[in-house]
C-alpha cells in the first residue's frame, strides 16, 4: 500500500480538530490560498497583519501558519521569529510564501525558523505537499479529491444514475462507490470517463466496505492503480489540477 492510495488511514482523526492560519496583507492572495486549503479538506483561519495572527494563537494555536513575507507592519519574517522564540507557539510550524526567493531570503527563512518557502504564484500541487509533509504524520504527494465519474469495471459499466461511480480520486488510486464490491486484494481492469476523455488502468482492491463503514460512510471500494499509461495519469493529475483550482487563480 502507498501513502497517495485512496485508504481509510489517510484520512486523519483529528482533521476537524485542527485549523491553518493563513496571514497576507493582500485580499485576493489571501481568499486564494484559504481556498485551495479548504479544497485540500483543511479548516482555515485568516488574518491580515501579523499583529492579528499573534492575537488569534494567543487564543488557540493553529496546526500551521502561512504567512506572506510582506506584510503591512510587521514583516512575515517577524512574526515567524517572534512565533519560533515564544515558549507557548515554538513547535507551530511556519511556511512562508514570497514573490522572490534569494539566496539571503532563503537565509533568513532559516534564521527566524520557517519550515519552507514558497514562490508566489503558488501552485496547487506543490502547495499541497509542502502542507501535507509539514503537519502530517503520513503524508501524501498527491492531491485527492471528491467528484463524480462515469466508470466500468472489468469492462462492465456501472450504473452512475444509481450513484455507482467513482466518488475519490487520486493520481494514485481512487474510491468507487458501488453495491457489489470486489474482495480485497482482487485485481480489476477499469476504466473512467473524464471530460470524454477515456482513461484505462489495472488495479488492486485495497479494502471493501459496505454501508457505514470507512472513511466516506458509504459502499464501495478503493484501489490502487497497478499499471496506467503515462498520459493517462497526466490527465488523471490535469483534471484534479483544473477541479481544485475551479473559479479561482494564483495571484
Amino acid at each position: 500500500m502507498t501513502e497517495d492510495a485512496v485508504t481509510a488511514s489517510s484520512v486523519s482523526s483529528d482533521r476537524k480538530k485542527r485549523f491553518l492560519l493563513i496571514v497576507d496583507s493582500d485580499a485576493n492572495h489571501l481568499f486564494y490560498v484559504a481556498m485551495l486549503l479548504q479544497r485540500f479538506e483543511y479548516k482555515i483561519c485568516r488574518a491580515k497583519t501579523a499583529e492579528e495572527a499573534l492575537d488569534m494563537t494567543s487564543v488557540a494555536l493553529p496546526a500551521l501558519i502561512i504567512t506572506d513575507m510582506n506584510l503591512m507592519g510587521m514583516s512575515g519574517l517577524e512574526l515567524a521569529r517572534r512565533i519560533k522564540t515564544d515558549p507557548r507557539t515554538t513547535a507551530v510550524p511556519v511556511v512562508a510564501t514570497a514573490l522572490n526567493r534569494t539566496p539571503r531570503m532563503e537565509l533568513q527563512r532559516d534564521e527566524n525558523g520557517c519550515a519552507a518557502c514558497i514562490r508566489k504564484p503558488i501552485q496547487a500541487e506543490e502547495f499541497y505537499r509542502i502542507v501535507q509533509a509539514t503537519i502530517e504524520t503520513t503524508p501524501r504527494n498527491n492531491i485527492r479529491i471528491f467528484t463524480r465519474l462515469p466508470v466500468t469495471v472489468n469492462n462492465v459499466l456501472l450504473n452512475c444514475v444509481e450513484g455507482e461511480c467513482v466518488s475519490v480520486l487520486s493520481e494514485e488510486g481512487l474510491y468507487i462507490r458501488t453495491l457489489k464490491p470486489y474482495p480485497e486484494k482482487a485485481l480489476v481492469y477499469i476504466s473512467l470517463f473524464i471530460n470524454d476523455y477515456r482513461v484505462s488502468a489495472e488495479a488492486v482492491v485495497l479494502y471493501s466496505h459496505t454501508f457505514g463503514e470507512g472513511p466516506y460512510k458509504e459502499p464501495g471500494m478503493g484501489l490502487q492503480f497497478t499499471q496506467i499509461m503515462p498520459q493517462d495519469r497526466e490527465s488523471i493529475r490535469n483534471f484534479i489540477r483544473d477541479e481544485i483550482t475551479r473559479g479561482i487563480k494564483p495571484f
